[in-house]
């Protein structure tokens, strides 16, 4: 019998914090890393990302830190603010993960 190929892959979280001055967000990175034998480094999928946001280290509900966010900075800017947010996370996952 010949083995042809075993998987080697992992399901992570990772988590992540930035502090913006006025407020803080924390996130979950969810991914899943596959051993690719040919390159031999893994191949990392995110998943999802998780959001957390905090004013003076106390956890926000999701709609009420919106609302703020868009009454300080202009309505509809909170999407923008996440979706940026959100990417910045996916880099640092990317450049700081330990599975290469």
């Amino acid at each position: 019998m010949i083995k042809t190929f075993e998987d080697k892959s992992y399901s992570l979280n990772t988590g992540f914090t930035k502090d913006l001055g006025l407020f803080k967000v924390n996130a979950t990175v969810w991914s899943h890393a596959i051993y690719n034998e040919r390159k031999k480094v893994y191949d990392h999928e995110i998943s999802d990302v998780e959001l957390e946001y905090y004013i003076n280290d106390k956890y926000c509900k999701y709609q009420g830190f919106k609302e703020l966010y868009e009454k300080l900075y202009g309505v509809d800017s909170f999407k923008k603010f996440e979706q940026d947010i959100t990417y910045e996370f996916q880099e640092a996952y990317h450049d700081q993960t330990s599975l290469k």
